[in-house]
């Protein structure tokens, strides 16, 4: 069970990002290479404890609507994927008249899945 926390008066649970889970459900049940790529998202509401006082219109809140999503894909897949979602991101930032933004890809982090050989694998 997830642990409890009382804020200010009010209990709150604390649960861990999504990415567990959505390899918990990628993990059940047989899958072929042919099922991939699989391609999985969700908005999810997330809340984190703001001392009061410290809120601030939409820059500091303690509830708020946060997407996730994950690919399963074969190495050979992962190219035509990345820039599937970098091409998506832009669709959407441009609906929304956004025009001057920045894109930024992650790398391998201190603290990460897998060997090195899979990270610096091209």
């Amino acid at each position: 069970m997830f642990d409890q926390m009382d804020v200010e008066g009010d209990m709150f649970q604390i649960k861990p990002m999504n990415c567990p889970f959505h390899c918990l459900m990628y993990k059940d049940g047989i899958k072929s290479y042919r099922d991939l790529p699989i391609r999985w998202g969700e908005l999810g509401t997330v809340y984190r404890y703001e001392k009061s006082g410290t809120l601030h219109g939409l820059m500091r809140v303690r509830g708020f609507t946060q997407d996730d999503a994950h690919i399963f894909c074969l190495p050979s897949q992962l190219e035509d994927e990345i820039v599937g979602v970098l091409d998506l991101t832009e669709t959407i930032l441009s609906k929304f008249g956004f025009d001057n933004y920045e894109v930024m890809l992650s790398t391998q982090p201190e603290k990460s899945v897998g060997g090195v050989e899979i990270w610096e694998k091209r």
